[in-house]
């Protein structure tokens, strides 16, 4: 996308934002599996499709978000050290976010910690060149998996055990571990998904040609993945049963969901056949390789189809404009919901608010509450100083 000139909102980007918030609704209020007979459960539909991949959805917009956002600062004139500054304290407030909010709700993984310091590392990767940067993003989510896993299975069980809060700065190598490696979004797998966002974010996302590649490639990459990684998966149900210690008949749902009652596949991560799982969250190789193809198949998608859809694009893409006021509010809501009221109500609830927010935003043009604050303390709504309006991209 060329820098000069007057930029324009790409309103498919707003609505997979929604699309990944309402994901992540979905996995927080619903469960991932049900119950069936006596000793067997199923997966639902939260379980099956949103759970894992809403995340990821999430974390490949953040590095879209960072272009998009590094390519408009340079609009308006801002020098690469002011924009890097800006995209700094951008990343530390939305961490100091997170530690906040994630001991509202010790319920739920809050991935604001991690979406913040990708903010702080992304940057370092924006100055590299489309191709240089599609290389990049592909060996990291293709190599960081077979690095990953050995590391997590030398630190299970030495993870904080809840979400980072400020507590945990007073030990600073067991968070470090926890964020990089043993935690619930390991930054040394999860960068790859950012790596990917800031590759996406320098095609021309305009081009429905472009949008065409990303979904055809996008669906291709995740069906196959996906296939691989459940033949080859279902190839090891003995060694999977033994280390999860349940019945083999039990495996094909645990592949699916990552957990049943006191069941989980972390003890299977000293096994090298772990990287063929395509469990969401379990970082294997081919479950990192699908979630990112399944984010690149939607990013495709709704490229193609949002611009025909009129106002209610424009309404979809109010929602998408605040995913950071309706994550935190979800977040801090949700304790309080689920003592009085069934999921099934609680995710009509979070749907209302969220219409309500793509009604005012959509038409208002205006931004959410938190993502207003988080604009002016990173000083990205600044006027640049006149002296630097030559210094751009």
């Amino acid at each position: 996308m060329h820098i000069l000139g007057k930029p324009q909102r790409v309103l498919a980007v707003d609505v997979a934002r929604l699309v990944a918030i309402l994901g992540m609704f979905a996995a927080h209020v619903f469960p991932l599996y049900r119950y069936t007979v006596p000793e067997a459960y199923s997966p639902t539909f939260t379980g099956a499709v949103a759970s894992g991949r809403a995340s990821v959805l999430f974390m490949v917009l953040a590095g879209l978000s960072l272009a998009l956002m590094s390519n408009s600062l340079a609009r308006k004139g801002f020098s690469h050290p002011k924009i890097y500054s800006v995209l700094a304290r951008r990343a530390l407030i939305i961490a100091v976010l997170g530690m906040a909010i994630g001991t509202v709700n010790e319920g739920i993984a809050v991935i604001l910690v991690h979406y913040g310091l990708l903010f702080l590392l992304l940057p370092l990767s924006l100055k590299l060149s489309r191709p240089t940067i599609l290389v990049v993003s592909a060996s990291w989510l293709v190599f960081a998996p077979i690095i990953w896993r050995p590391l997590a299975a030398d630190a299970l069980g030495q993870s904080l055990g809840h979400n980072p809060g400020f507590g945990d700065l007073l030990h600073p190598a067991l968070l470090l571990q926890d964020l990089a490696v043993s935690g619930y979004y390991p930054l040394l797998i999860w960068i790859g998904y950012g790596l990917l966002g800031v590759a996406l974010g320098k095609c021309d996302l305009e081009s429905r040609n472009t949008a065409s590649v990303l979904a055809l490639v996008g669906g291709l990459v995740a069906v196959a993945s996906y296939v691989a990684g459940r033949i080859l998966s279902l190839g090891h149900v003995e060694q999977i049963a033994a280390a999860a210690q349940t019945d083999p008949s039990l495996v094909p749902t645990l592949i699916t969901t990552g957990r049943l009652p006191g069941k989980s596949l972390d003890p299977y991560l000293a096994d090298a056949a772990y990287l063929w799982l395509p469990t969401g969250h379990s970082n294997g190789l081919l479950a990192t390789v699908h979630a990112a193809a399944c984010a690149v198949a939607v990013i495709g998608l709704l490229l193609l189809i949002v611009p025909r859809l009129g106002l209610l694009g424009q309404f979809l893409a109010g929602a998408g404009r605040a995913p950071l006021t309706l994550y935190a509010g979800h977040l801090v809501l949700l304790p309080a919901l689920d003592n009085f009221l069934e999921p099934s109500t609680i995710w009509w609830i979070l749907c209302a608010f969220t219409a309500c927010c793509g009604l005012w935003l959509g038409f208002s043009k205006a931004s959410g509450p938190l993502e207003f604050c988080v604009r002016v303390l990173s000083g990205a709504g600044t006027k640049p100083d006149p002296t630097n309006l030559a210094d751009r991209n």
